[in-house]
């Protein structure tokens, strides 16, 4: 097997696991909505670990911005 088959299988995992996670936020989004308090309310988003690391990764790039600015100054 190829590194490039290799890489090709994984990046399928890595999708089958994203497209799972999306089905099982979705159900447990429903779960929290039902039995959520008067005018609190979910979004699968919130259960959902990929979405979590997509908004750690906003979050590391205005660290970078900040880095940058700091050192343009040396």
């Amino acid at each position: 097997m190829t590194l490039a088959e290799v890489s090709s299988v994984i990046s399928g995992l890595f999708l089958a696991d994203e497209l799972q996670w999306n089905h099982t936020s979705a159900s447990m989004c429903l779960l929290a909505n039902v039995n959520a308090s008067k005018g609190k309310s979910y979004k699968p988003q919130d259960f959902n670990p990929y979405e979590q690391m997509k908004v750690k990764e906003g979050a590391t790039k205005e660290q970078a911005k900040q880095l940058y600015e700091t050192f343009k100054t040396f």
